[in-house]
């Protein structure tokens, strides 16, 4: 036992009071201010920078601006700075010490001795007491800093003018500071406002020196006052003035013979700047002006980036402009600050820790790999801490203070870490410990909840609950734990809980670490703590109670939930587990296995069921189904399925079985609940905990699926397992059912495929195919016609038949009895492409046969298009009369009379003469309007004969895209034609929309039918303009209704707009909005009092009037608004929130109704009353279930920061402004 205590080792008491913030120009404490400072890179950045900047003589602006978060120790260096100019009085010994101990002091001071400078005056301020100088220009701060350099009083203003008069113009400064006069010298007198002006006029006529002066008489020094008075001014003291005022010093300090700059520092800018714009101005004209006129070296600090408050404020930033000559300062690192303030030893103190910490055991913490720590290698500066710990402990503070907080690590920068680390020497008497005590964190965990707010109340009971249910040990390691699982950077292993609960230096750390691991036991055991036995060492962490609550509601969710959800969620995971395999329920796929092409097939899943002994038939793939259920249900469903489909009546062909254990299920059952009950909000230990349950639940089915047995109707045996034989397995399938299928080897292009297909069988194209599919399709590629193959069978199929549906033909592939089943859509696709494009059939759609080659193509490209098909099997002439007859129908609007095609070709020549111009007119038209795909030149230039008096060729006529094209003309001309085409005033109509209503449903609409991808039809562009007529109308008609209750007699938008003219001027709208906005914070009416302005005025409303503002939804709140400022028995709704409110913020300020009630008080937007009455009801059952339930200390089901039922289903039947409502259409697609 000794009478040594931990306080005898410290240089200074760890007792000791806080100094207040640092002030730049307090310089008292200078030789503290350097023991205490920590160089970083950034600050010796600063000062390189610096050093050059004094040391130029250029016309480069010469300022720089520090910009660093609170307590990161700018103002400490500006401090240092001012000191290490050696101009500071009293202090001129104390610079050469800043430059031997620091390097970027020593570069600095090197650079001024090197420089024009023989003295280097700081004139440093603080803004940060922003009231202090609310009345002083900036200009007049720094003259006044001149004043204080120089020594002359500045207090009167007029006494700091007066005597800087005195002295650059005649000298007699300092000769009026030696007098004596009635006992008094000036300083004395300055302090007796009433004695000053006497003393002065009393004093200087009778002083030395004064002779031919204007203070040689009573008189003369009266007028010298009032002249400093007139010239200094508070609020109107200019940076030209100061200006002139630092030249005229600088001139006549040189008369020395000696070179004098002023060093401007102004610390805290951005806090003096503040949101006040004005205040930024005259910063920026401030220095500006010195700039411009001495360019003195200015030194800025501020929180904020000098060039953001430019961009705010001003709204342009130039990159070249003095005011982005910014420097970063990171300050040194908060547990530094509190080792070289606090923690710093006495010499002798420091060879006392030296000692203790050589017998001491290794309670150095193991790092995770990513932690961002660095080690200092201190561990005597950082005791009675260990090295790691004031690390730690800023983390851990970091943490829990930006729990609801979005916030960067600096946030704890500062002061925070240093009061709670005073705090221990003080509350918790640390002070008076025997050396050798080290700090345990449970006791850190003590000290931050006594000490702060930041240890959430569950976090409290937990730790209650531990105390009630553990010992001592169990209660110090659930501390522990609580505390690192704020950050990521410690392992919580039980090597790194046990060192950081070791409490002296004399620990018995393995005894200590086999009490901690007994710990562990109990605490897991008792449903505390878990463990992560993946992580390798073994982790641990403390269950909050949220989680332990959380969980107990997701067991009775979990319980509850319907058998329909459970096996929907489970063929859900399943698929997941394989989707570039597994297929939706009974969707059909295609893809190449085990060597067969474009193999079909299909899943269907049985859950948790029987499966059905009648299957639905499907003949256009293989079908494999999914049985997932407990075992004894897997072994009657295995043969009911087998005795179903075995035969050439069976349906299904593979049968894949998975069993699912009933652990398996409840997890199941526990993820679908979790996903329900988890809120976007949650915290971030309920998300690991679903991303580790759902993480073990897929890996689990995806286990089961790789390993599930298949089966076949014929083979009482497996076929094996998914993983390895489901291709194979399925391949036999389609090669056993479907004999007689079809496969393309080359993938169809159906547009370009078709193009080539018309040119081969022309004789001009290539065949697109290979050889195979050639011999396949039946076709000699030399000399390009039909032969044997698919396609003669084909038409052999269909010999005598006229016309056949495509409906009939898919049958072929996809029906009951089709011939060739399990044949894709590509294959078909290319067939009847073939045939058509040998002239052995013909594709009809709405009874008009399809000439162009790529359109037939587009048209296989989709099942549903095929069905919507005719293939006609006696095709006339391609050459011949059909496409003609197309291509007049197309253009005329009606089909040829007659079938003479050279009196057809006749009349169209006389058309084309007749109507050349509009035709001309028309095809410039689409050429302007559209996108260059859709054009009319090949139809202008097959017309063009006879636009001139010939007669056009019909081979030319009927060639493509010509066909294409007159069908395009078809829909374009009565768009363009007429003296007023309905083109231009569809745009017409659509300007107004975009100028009015951007952002309209309507507009978008409007916009999308012009641009010009496709040609619209007549119809859809004048149903467009009707409903844009009307959604105008709509618009001003509400107002009026919002604004008077009734509808509007008038229809016109003049008459509408005159209706709500005359309902501003009826009604005084004004004094309701003022009563509204009185009691009511947040909302605005500006459009309805520019509305009520226009309508006083000699000025009409106009649309324009309504549609820029936001009258409409204004009006719609006011309306909101009267109802809850209506009278009611309990007093208006509004006033009902209010005060629910400040007893749910009293009593529950976190309730989840709370926040509710807050957000319908805030706005912007209002609450409708129905919202408002529900609120209340809301609110009042909280209220009463409180104060039923504050006797009942079991009641831990819910958690009070949740939300109730009724809450939850006021959110959905009532969800607020700017919710997201998502509408899940595809469950009724399944």
């Amino acid at each position: 036992m000794t009478d040594t205590t931990l306080e005898s080792l410290f240089a200074r008491s760890p007792t000791r009071e806080l100094e207040e913030v640092q002030k730049v120009n307090e310089v008292g404490q200078a030789e503290r201010d350097i023991d205490e400072f920590y160089e970083t890179d950034s600050a010796r950045k600063v000062l390189t920078e610096l050093g050059e900047v004094v040391n130029s003589t250029g016309s480069q602006p010469r300022f720089r601006y520090v910009h660093a978060t609170f307590g990161s120790g700018k103002t400490h260096l500006l401090k240092l700075i001012g000191i290490a100019t050696g101009e500071i009085e009293g202090l001129e010994t104390v610079a050469p010490k800043l430059s031997s101990q620091f390097s970027g002091f020593k570069e600095f001071r090197d650079r001024l001795n090197s420089s024009h400078i023989d003295h280097l005056v700081p004139l440093f301020m603080n803004l940060l007491d922003r009231d202090k100088v609310r009345d002083s220009t900036l200009s007049l701060l720094i003259y006044e800093e001149l004043g204080n350099q120089l020594n002359y009083p500045t207090d009167p203003l007029w006494l700091l003018e007066w005597a800087w008069t005195l002295e650059v113009e005649h000298g007699l400064w300092e000769a009026v500071r030696s007098v004596e006069h009635d006992g008094m010298s000036i300083q004395e007198a300055a302090q007796d406002k009433a004695a000053l002006r006497p003393w002065l006029y009393e004093a200087l006529p009778e002083m030395d020196g004064t002779d031919g002066t204007p203070y040689a008489t009573k008189d003369g020094v009266r007028e010298s006052i009032e002249q400093a008075t007139g010239r200094i001014s508070t609020e109107a003291f200019t940076p030209d003035e100061l200006v002139e005022r630092l030249d005229r010093t600088k001139r006549y300090l040189q008369e020395s013979g000696e070179t004098y700059e002023f060093l401007i520092g102004l610390d805290e800018v951005a806090i003096y700047v503040g949101d006040q714009q004005h205040r930024y101005r005259e910063f920026l004209e401030t220095v500006d002006t010195l700039i411009a006129d001495i360019n003195p070296p200015i030194l800025g600090t501020g929180q904020w980036s000098l060039r953001d408050m430019q961009q705010d404020f001003m709204g342009e930033v130039d990159p070249e402009a003095w005011y982005t000559n910014e420097i970063p300062l990171r300050g040194a690192d908060t547990e530094i600050i509190v080792r070289k303030r606090w923690l710093r030893k006495s010499d002798s103190g420091a060879n006392t820790v030296h000692d203790l910490l050589e017998r001491a055991p290794d309670f150095e913490l193991e790092l995770a790999d990513a932690s961002e720590y660095t080690d200092v290698g201190e561990p005597v500066e950082a005791y009675p801490f260990r090295e790691h710990d004031l690390w730690l402990l800023r983390e851990v503070m970091q943490s829990l203070k930006k729990e609801d907080l979005e916030v960067d690590r600096e946030y704890v920068q500062g002061r925070a870490l240093l009061i709670l680390v005073r705090s221990l020497f003080t509350s918790f008497d640390w002070s008076q410990k025997e050396p050798g005590a080290v700090v345990a964190w449970d006791e850190i965990y003590d000290l931050i909840e006594r000490e702060t707010t930041d240890i959430p109340g569950w976090a409290k009971d937990q730790i209650q609950k531990v105390e009630n249910t553990t010992d001592e040990m169990g209660v110090s390691v659930a501390k522990v734990l609580y505390l690192l699982g704020q950050v990521d950077a410690v392992p919580t292993t039980k090597e790194n809980i046990t060192r950081l609960l070791v409490s002296s230096v004399d620990t018995d750390i393995d005894q200590l670490e086999s009490d901690v691991e007994e710990a562990l036991k109990a605490l897991m055991e008792d449903n505390f703590v878990r463990t992560d036995e993946s992580v390798q060492p073994q982790t641990y962490r403390i269950l909050s109670k949220e989680i332990v609550e959380f969980w107990d509601q997701i067991h009775r969710e979990a319980a509850g939930l319907p058998q329909h959800q459970v096996r929907y969620n489970i063929e859900d995971l399943l698929r997941e587990a394989d989707r570039g395999r597994l297929t939706a329920d009974d969707s059909l796929r295609t893809r190449n296995i085990d060597g067969i092409s474009d193999a079909p097939y299909t899943f269907r899943y049985t859950v948790l069921d029987q499966v059905d002994s009648s299957p639905e038939p499907r003949f256009d793939g293989v079908v494999a189904r999914v049985l997932a259920a407990d075992p004894d249900t897997i072994e009657e469903s295995r043969t009911r399925w087998q005795e179903a489909n075995v035969g050439d009546q069976g349906v299904e062909d593979v049968l894949i079985v998975i069993e699912l254990s009933e652990g398996l299920r409840e997890s199941i059952r526990h993820l679908i609940a979790l996903d329900k009950l988890l809120e976007p909000g949650a915290s971030a230990e309920l998300r690991i905990e679903q991303q580790q349950e759902e993480e073990t639940v897929e890996d689990e089915i995806e286990e089961l699926l790789y390993g599930a047995k298949l089966y076949t109707p014929d083979h009482n045996t497996t076929r094996g397992t998914y993983l390895s034989n489901i291709d194979s397995v399925l391949a036999d399938a389609v090669r056993e059912k479907f004999e007689n299928r079809k496969t393309l080897d080359t993938r169809l292009q159906e547009v370009d495929d078709a193009r080539t297909l018309f040119e081969f069988f022309n004789g001009n194209g290539t065949w697109p195919f290979s050889s195979d599919d050639a011999e396949m399709l039946g076709v000699k590629t030399v000399p390009r016609e039909i032969s044997d193959g698919w396609a003669e069978e084909f038409l052999n199929d269909y010999a005598g038949e006229e016309l056949v549906s495509g409906e009939t033909v898919l049958e072929e592939i996809a029906g009951r009895r089709g011939k060739y089943l399990g044949t894709p859509r590509e294959a078909l696709a290319a067939l009847l492409i073939t045939l058509a494009a040998a002239n052995k059939i013909e594709i009809r759609r709405d009874g008009v046969r399809i000439e162009d080659p790529g359109e037939i193509g587009r048209v296989m490209r989709r099942l549903s298009d095929i069905r919507d098909i005719d293939i006609g099997f006696d095709p006339v002439d391609i050459e011949g009369s059909s496409n003609l007859k197309a291509v007049y129908q197309s253009l005329r609007g009606f089909a040829p009379q007659g079938n003479d095609p050279t009196a057809w070709l006749s009349n169209l020549a006389s058309w084309a003469e007749k109507n050349s111009s509009g035709i001309r007119n028309i095809c410039a038209r689409v050429d302007l309007e559209f996108d260059e795909e859709i054009t009319l030149d090949a139809l202008r230039d097959a017309l063009e004969p006879g636009m001139a008096g010939g007669e056009p060729d019909d081979a030319v006529l009927t060639e493509s895209p010509v066909p294409t094209q007159a069908e395009w003309f078809h829909k374009a001309e009565p768009l363009f034609e007429g003296e007023e085409p309905l083109w231009d005033e569809f745009n017409s109509t659509l300007e107004t929309m975009r100028s009015l209503y951007p952002d309209a449903a309507i507009t978008y609409k409007m916009e999308d039918a012009v641009d010009g991808s496709r040609i619209p039809s007549k119809e859809s562009l004048t149903k467009l303009q009707t409903e844009a007529q009307d959604f105008r109308t709509s618009q001003i008609s509400e107002l009026y209704h919002l604004l008077t209750g009734t509808t509007p007699e008038g229809d016109s938008i003049s008459e509408l707009c005159s209706a709500v003219e005359q309902a501003l001027l009826d009604q005084d709208i004004i004094v309701e909005i003022d009563t509204v906005t009185e009691t009511i914070s947040g909302v605005n009416f500006e459009s309805l009092r520019e509305l009520d302005e226009i309508a006083a005025s000699a000025d009409d409303i106009s649309e324009s009037d309504i549609a820029s503002g936001n009258a409409v939804s204004e009006a719609s709140q006011l309306e909101e608004a009267r109802g809850l400022l209506e009278d009611q028995p309990n007093g208006p709704l509004y006033n009902q929130l209010e005060s629910r409110y400040e007893e749910l913020n009293s009593e529950h300020s976190d309730a989840f109704i709370t926040k509710q009630v807050k957000r319908a008080l805030s706005g912007p937007d209002l609450v409708t009353p129905s919202r408002a009455e529900a609120l209340v009801k809301q609110a009042d059952a909280k209220l009463q279930s409180e104060d039923d339930d504050e006797d009942d200390e079991d009641d831990d089901d819910q958690d009070d920061d949740g939300p109730s039922a009724d809450e939850l289903w006021a959110e959905v039947t009532e969800p607020g402004d700017g919710t997201i409502v998502v509408i899940d259409t595809e469950e009724g697609d399944r």
